[in-house]
């Protein structure tokens, strides 16, 4: 088979037709080795290629790349996180947030430089960079997952021996940060709702059902059962407006609805001139179209909190708030996870340990004062 006729589809890896092609370097060796897999699908072709390369270079350690360039890498390894979302592991936002990390905060710095160069201190150096951008640790993190990810695909491809962003020392490494948690007063909560004008369903719903809001788009009418009481959760919202599956199986979910929300839910739907179960609850000025992002997040939900003085509360608060009204309540960690659709216990409980503390200590707190001290107010009121 003539070389030409070859087609180059990852390192180490090729193809003629349907047949796929593996090639493998020994130590010390400047003449490759080839290994025809036969016509099996890319996964199996992969796991081929690997096994070819591991007996090829069995005899010492393997031989890295070297002449392959940052951009080079970064755009395979994002053509490799595309197949992932064709096939379902991951959604189009992960690949649109990858995309954002490599090609404005990586590619323009270092996409020049041969990989194999890139060392520990260039990483450190990103991230002082990225520091003095005064981007939010939040912001820098989701930039430097893309960065980590790319240099661990050239580690996995054997392109570089090791990952640079694995040898960060972890004070080196960005955080997460600590999370914003902004909760609403029953006097904020009362504001908001008030000059909430048209907005007044969508934020009802999001506040007293503990909904993100991509989930409170793809509101369908046929997802709320009124006689029961319950929301039934089953799909979000993308940002091509299309009602897709949740993330995980623990965002499945019903959520439990009050009735006073029920009848606000209940009168809209009347009003409404499209409302079978299978139209949306909240809909845009086009027949049947679900309300944008922009529209429910940036215009009627700005609009409200601009009139109710609460810029500073984002509509994730009201889902935080949520949650606030519950332990509030002394529900359970369980159900409070339930309600807000975590996978695990442990991150309802991460997330508001503070306020399940503060709940439980100042009821322990006041049984024990009464059941102390509170003959002696008996006495000096008698």
């Amino acid at each position: 088979m003539a070389r030409s006729e070859r087609v180059r589809i990852e390192r180490g890896l090729y193809r003629s037709d349907k047949t796929y092609i593996a090639c493998a370097t020994s130590p010390g060796a400047r003449k490759a080795k080839w290994k025809t897999i036969g016509e099996v699908g890319l996964m199996e072709a992969r796991r081929e290629r690997d096994a070819w390369a591991v007996e090829v270079r069995s005899g010492g350690i393997p031989e890295t790349g070297g002449k392959e360039k940052v951009e080079e890498v970064a755009l395979a390894w994002l053509q490799y996180i595309e197949g992932l979302v064709e096939i379902g592991e991951l959604r189009p936002r992960t690949l649109e947030a990858y995309k954002i990390g490599v090609m404005l905060h990586l590619i323009p710095h270092y996409g020049h430089r041969r990989i194999r160069s890139m060392t520990t201190d260039d990483l450190v150096d990103w991230h002082r960079k990225q520091r003095k951008l005064k981007a939010s640790t939040w912001t820098i993190r989701a930039r430097w997952m893309a960065v980590r990810g790319v240099f661990g695909y050239a580690a996995r491809h054997d392109i570089i021996a090791a990952s640079p962003a694995d040898k960060l020392l972890p004070r080196e490494r960005p955080g997460a940060g600590e999370p914003r948690q902004r909760f609403l007063s029953r006097e904020e909560m009362d504001r908001l709702l008030e000059h909430a004008g048209p907005a007044l369903a969508i934020i009802a719903t999001a506040l007293f059902r503990g909904m993100r809001v991509m989930e409170v788009l793809a509101l369908q009418w046929g997802d709320i059962d009124f006689t029961e009481g319950v929301i039934h959760v089953r799909f979000q919202l993308s940002r091509q407006g299309k009602r897709v599956p949740l993330k995980t199986k623990a965002a499945k979910r019903d959520v439990v609805m009050m009735e006073t929300l029920g009848k606000l839910l209940r009168r809209r739907r009347l009003a409404e001139e499209f409302s079978t179960d299978t139209d949306f609850v909240f809909q845009s000025s086009v027949p049947r179209r679900p309300m944008t992002y922009r529209g429910a997040l940036l215009d009627l939900f700005h609009d409200a909190r601009k009139s109710a003085n609460l810029e500073d509360v984002t509509f994730h608060c009201l889902r935080h708030t949520f949650a606030s009204i519950l332990i509030a309540q002394g529900r359970d960690v369980q159900f409070v996870s339930r309600q807000l659709g975590h996978t695990k216990t442990s991150t309802t409980w991460d997330t508001y340990v503070h306020l399940f503390e503060a709940h439980r200590h100042a009821h322990d707190a006041r049984e024990q004062l009464e059941a102390e001290y509170g003959e002696m107010l008996g006495a000096a009121d008698a």
